[in-house]
């Protein structure tokens, strides 16, 4: 079982993981790592986390298709899942959140916007 303050950090890109996890180490996160949607779902089915931040573009599994994994997992239906994408757009985050994200966020990451929201979870 994770800790109440563990964040999955899903990514393709790994310099984005490891920056996002050194970060939230920093606030007092404890993380784990997956690099795609598969990884991503194996790792939930193991241990559940407080949070997953989860990029949508990814290979072999893509963001949407591991949120709508995830939340068919026992416990996950009301899991925080954070979609982190390159578009800003107000049409990307409706998708991201009709695909089972509770929040979008978009890149360049605002962390300030981020950690309060991690914070607000409790």
């Amino acid at each position: 079982m994770a800790s109440a303050k563990q964040v999955l950090v899903v990514d393709d890109n790994v310099d984005v993981v490891e920056s996002l996890s050194a970060l939230l180490q920093c606030q007092g996160y404890e993380t784990a790592s997956a690099h795609n949607g598969y990884e991503a779902c194996d790792w939930v089915r193991d241990a559940m986390p407080k949070a997953i931040i989860m990029d949508l573009g990814m290979p072999w599994m893509d963001g949407f298709g591991a949120v709508r994994a995830i939340r068919r997992m026992p416990g996950a239906e009301t899991l925080p899942i954070i979609a982190l994408t390159g578009s800003a757009d107000s049409d990307s985050a409706k998708k991201a959140v009709a695909a089972g994200f509770t929040q979008h966020f978009s890149k360049p990451l605002n962390f300030e916007h981020l950690n309060q929201y991690l914070n607000n979870l409790g």
